[in-house]
């Protein structure tokens, strides 16, 4: 397992982002803007848990061993153990801070004190910050444990085995499992095998930047793979475009046969807008906001403005 920790601290130096065209934004990491009390926070000498109850109660909260230490949480090993070496006196399984930072789906869940982010995002942005930092005091992490970290989240979170032991949080997690390979490390590639030559609608240049001849709010091209070049056909449907923009105004938007999304509603959208693709139980979301709706202008086969490559399906 230290062989394990040691490949991800090193290999997610190198991790793409999945941003897009994006800047994250925001504080948080435990702050709370609508009062409550977090003694260990400066900026935050007043809050409770936003929805008025106690993480410490929450049923969610993970297992423990006798020691009082979760038994799994879901989350890979290298993540864990920053966690709990710089976070959990604070965030832990019995928070004294407005959020917990424990298991996978607390880190994924929506962040208490920025909406827009999840926890695990808003967390990064308050590591990262020079005027706000987290923690507030004692060891900070490493530059290398803060890169690791932000390779974790702007790679969608990927689930991972529980440090050192044979039990896992749920069916979907392998403890002591080999580390998930790069979804970014791939070839150029044709993955449907079919190519766009003409016609017009809907199906048209999959991987185009539509923005550059329509007037459409939200558009782009879904891919199996983050490098496939452009007119190559995406995946077949199956899946749901997310948008939900500055006004808090959602959008479902529709995958076709071509792999190609675009919103014709009447619903007027202001960027930035949040996004995720959702198919069936799985989501792939963006870390950040995306400033407009021009999806394929920043997923190019290579990606431009910190997209890693392609809107890949989750």
């Amino acid at each position: 397992m230290a062989d394990f920790r040691v490949w991800f601290l090193a290999s997610s130096l190198a991790a793409a982002a999945l941003v897009g065209c994006v800047a994250q934004t925001g504080t948080g990491f435990g702050d709370d803007p609508d009062g409550g009390s977090n003694p260990n926070d400066p900026n935050d000498p007043n809050g409770t848990n936003v929805d008025g109850g106690s993480l410490a109660n929450d049923s969610s909260a993970p297992p423990l061993d006798d020691s009082g230490k979760p038994v799994a949480t879901g989350v890979p090993c290298a993540i864990e153990t920053m966690l709990s070496t710089y976070c959990w006196s604070c965030h832990g399984v019995s928070p004294s801070a407005p959020s917990r930072l424990v298991t996978y789906g607390d880190l994924v869940a929506k962040s208490v004190s920025n909406g827009s982010n999840s926890e695990a995002a808003q967390s990064l942005v308050r590591m990262q910050s020079t005027t706000s930092p987290m923690p507030p005091s004692g060891p900070k992490p490493s530059a290398s444990e803060i890169a690791a970290f932000k390779a974790w989240v702007t790679a969608s979170s990927p689930q991972g085995a529980k440090c050192g032991g044979s039990s896992a949080i749920d069916s979907g997690i392998t403890a002591d499992a080999a580390p998930p390979p790069n979804p970014y490390n791939t070839p150029l590639q044709c993955s449907s095998k079919k190519t766009w030559t003409s016609g017009t609608g809907s199906t048209m240049r999959p991987g185009d930047a539509c923005g550059r001849c329509h007037n459409i709010d939200i558009a782009g091209t879904v891919y199996p793979t983050a490098h496939e070049p452009t007119n190559c056909l995406g995946i077949a449907g199956g899946a749901t475009v997310v948008v939900v923009d500055a006004k808090n105004k959602t959008v479902n938007v529709t995958v076709n046969s071509a792999g190609n999304f675009l919103y014709t509603g009447t619903t007027i959208l202001t960027p930035p807008y949040t996004v995720k693709v959702v198919s069936g139980s799985k989501t792939r979301a963006m870390s950040a906001k995306a400033p407009n709706g021009d999806c394929n202008s920043c997923h190019t086969p290579n990606g431009t403005q910190n997209a890693p490559g392609r809107i890949m399906a989750p």
